[in-house]
């Protein structure tokens, strides 16, 4: 396969980063967009040269021979456009999390397995510089034993409106997915949750545990109460604690900054930075890995279907032991 002919299901804010970053990469084409907004359709044609664009996944799939197809729509919308991709013989990157549904999220998996398909969740944290290098020191053994693994992940309480209903499956799925990752072969055993409902439209303030089964633990803390002066958009840390070792992740944290006399402004150098008009950092790594896999015929293993559906189960537990104010088993 020498080039990946691709369509784009899902236009807003980070299908058009995704875009930016396959049109501008070298084996791609991307053929044809879906968006249910004519005038960012029209516009982001223009702007990649894009030949097709439909207002529906059916008719792109049914006029248009794709090899791959990149889902970004909201989370409640994964379901239709990634069942029908994979039936027409598609293969399919799917934003995270896959689904806020168990049984969809076993159904999509089930049928990429037997269709054959390649089926890939966007867990992008496996794929920044900083995380991955954590795990290869795990993996080492350079940490020793792992008896805490942490993620805070705080977000600008000006996004909230933005991404309600889905402000723990946003945030936390990313940390608990790093939770699991770096305990991989040692399953959870029990979660346990509260939350805090800061401004009345619903829980924003998140703090979970999950304890392992060897007794260590993970700590999932999000919440989207920062202020509005909240440096890029959120607080982020990671911090993995060994019995030889810790390892601590801090972002914004990369040493840039602009201060200006209304505002000190510290840009994302790591997710989706832009480098001389190109999107790069770990989204790119992200999709560049996808594309090499289907150009190589290797494998997804970064995470696998699997490893997605094991972390959506954790965050429907968390959420359970909140609403019943009580530990669930798994």
């Amino acid at each position: 396969m020498e080039t990946i002919k691709i369509g784009v299901v899902g236009l807003g804010y980070f299908g058009a980063l995704e875009l930016d970053i396959l049109a501008n990469m070298v084996g791609v084409e991307v053929s044809a967009i879906v968006s249910r907004s004519e005038e960012r359709t029209r516009e982001l044609m223009e702007r990649y040269n894009i030949a097709n664009a439909f207002q529906s996944t059916d008719e792109m799939l049914e006029k248009v021979k794709l090899n791959a197809i990149l889902i970004a729509t909201e989370d409640e919308r994964h379901y239709q456009p990634t069942m029908a991709s994979l039936e027409a013989g598609v293969d399919v990157f799917l934003e995270k999390p896959i689904s806020h549904d168990l049984k969809e999220a076993r159904n999509m998996i089930d049928e990429a397995d037997r269709l054959n398909r390649k089926f890939m969740v966007g867990h992008i944290l496996r794929h920044d510089v900083s995380y991955a290098a954590v795990k290869s020191r795990i993996e080492s053994g350079e940490m020793g034993r792992l008896n805490v693994v942490y993620g805070r992940r705080n977000m600008f309480k000006g996004l909230i409106e933005q991404y309600l209903p889905n402000l723990f499956y946003t945030t936390a799925i990313h940390d608990i997915d790093i939770i699991l990752w770096y305990y991989e072969g040692i399953k959870p055993v029990e979660v346990f949750m509260k939350t805090v409902d800061t401004f009345g439209s619903g829980a924003d303030v998140f703090w979970g545990m999950i304890t392992m089964e060897d007794g260590s633990l993970g700590i999932v803390e999000t919440n989207w109460t920062l202020p509005e002066a909240t440096p890029w958009r959120g607080h982020i840390v990671m911090e993995a604690n060994g019995s030889e070792a810790t390892a601590h992740i801090n972002m914004p944290g990369n040493g840039l900054q602009f201060w200006t006399n209304e505002e000190v402004v510290v840009p994302d150098t790591v997710y989706w930075p832009a480098l001389h008009g190109v999107t790069v950092g770990a989204l790119r790594n992200e999709l560049a890995y996808f594309i090499r896999c289907l150009i190589e015929d290797k494998p997804i293993t970064l995470p696998l279907p699997e490893d997605a559906y094991k972390s959506l189960q954790v965050a429907e537990a968390l959420i359970r032991s909140a609403k019943e104010g009580k530990p669930i088993r798994l």
